[in-house]
């Protein structure tokens, strides 16, 4: 007894002396408490829970920072499961390592990390290579093992694909010298699941008189179901559309579409996806062509209103409504009332997905 004890003050002393000490006090945290009441006027999956997080990360020693935070959700009141099939008690989303060298452009994280892809989303558990070689080429390798879902009206737990090799995510940047064209390959892969590859092509059109930025992007993707080593079908993806970006904050509007061939993309998402939706009910499904606009606001005295309507039309007939609105107002500083509502509308149509949905979130939030 004696004897840990010496060693843990030993070791605090070590911490607090030298320069990774030093590393940890220049620290910061943060976090948040709240609550939160998911309506569901469909399902009845109607809940009330509170929130608190608290994340920490270190200073920069010689590159390296290290990073942890944690999510607790009690829940106070439910129906038919709504809660439980939306959250978990206790998650602990960050828990690893970043590092980064300015002078070679290389870097890397491992553990649990935020990342975002295409169809990667939230938090992973893996490890993630960056690397740019020259001002216009850089790529990236990232194995994911886990994910997890991190949000106000989510918190699911680390999950894996249907085998512990997980998921391989591969894809380079290429920018066209004196433009402003970025070509981005990529190839991502879920063990006994799938194999894509994609093409992706972005090109921004600047506009400095009216503060106002045009984005064109497009996808093409391909993609192979396979399960037990047994191939299942495939499918082709094209996503497509334009985005309007206020430089000054003010407001963002886009719309596109996206058209996927007769199999269909079902687990594209496994991980998660980057879409304009957090419903993406019949958007993957095979023969289903989805149309789709956006807009966000940010208006005075810290309001923000953010609205998605998309339309997804099957070519053998049925047609899928979504809508999604969001809404935030901060009274005070770091106080944060939010109104959400959602709905999907025609799914019930389509035995083989999800049916219809209508529901509304009310929350708050402070931040510290």
């Amino acid at each position: 007894m004696i004897l840990r004890l010496f060693l843990v003050l030993l070791l605090s002393t070590f911490l607090y002396s030298s320069e990774i000490g030093e590393a940890f006090r220049a620290g910061k945290a943060k976090g948040h408490v709240g609550s939160l009441i998911d309506a569901d006027f469909v399902g009845d999956g109607t809940y009330l829970d509170l929130s608190a997080s608290l994340a920490y990360e270190s200073g920069n020693f010689y590159g390296y920072k290290f990073y942890i935070s944690g999510w607790l959700n009690p829940k106070l009141y439910e129906m038919n499961r709504g809660w439980r099939e939306n959250k978990t008690w206790l998650e602990f989303p960050e828990l690893g390592i970043r590092f980064f060298n300015n002078r070679l452009n290389f870097g890397f994280d491992a553990g649990r990390f935020s990342y975002t892809r295409d169809w990667i989303k939230n938090y992973v558990q893996g490890a993630s290579f960056y690397h740019a070689p020259t001002q216009d080429i850089d790529y990236e390798i990232t194995w994911i093992n886990r994910a997890a879902t991190i949000e106000y009206y989510k918190v699911q737990m680390f999950h894996g694909a249907e085998n512990w090799l997980g998921g391989l995510w591969v894809s380079g940047n290429f920018k066209i010298p004196n433009t402003t064209v970025v070509v981005t390959p990529y190839i991502y892969s879920v063990a006994d699941l799938f194999w894509a590859s994609a093409a992706k092509g972005s090109m921004n059109f600047y506009f400095p008189t009216i503060s106002g930025n045009l984005e064109a992007r497009a996808t093409l993707l391909f993609y192979v179901a396979y399960h037990n080593r047994k191939f299942r079908g495939d499918s082709v993806m094209y996503w497509s559309d334009l985005i309007w970006k206020d430089t000054r904050n003010r407001f963002e509007a886009g719309g596109g579409m996206m058209a996927v061939s007769s199999y269909g993309v079902k687990d594209i998402d496994v991980f998660g996806q980057n879409t304009d939706f957090i419903n993406t009910t019949g958007i993957f499904e095979g023969n289903m062509i989805t149309l789709y606009a956006f807009g966000k606001l940010n208006f005075k005295y810290d309001i923000s209103l953010k609205t998605s309507l998309r339309t997804s039309i099957s070519t053998q007939g049925g047609t899928i409504i979504g809508f999604e609105a969001q809404t935030g107002y901060y009274p005070i500083k770091n106080l944060k009332l939010g109104l959400d509502l959602t709905m999907v509308s025609g799914a019930n149509k389509f035995p083989q997905i999800q049916g219809d949905q209508y529901g509304m979130r009310t929350y708050v939030q402070f931040f510290y």
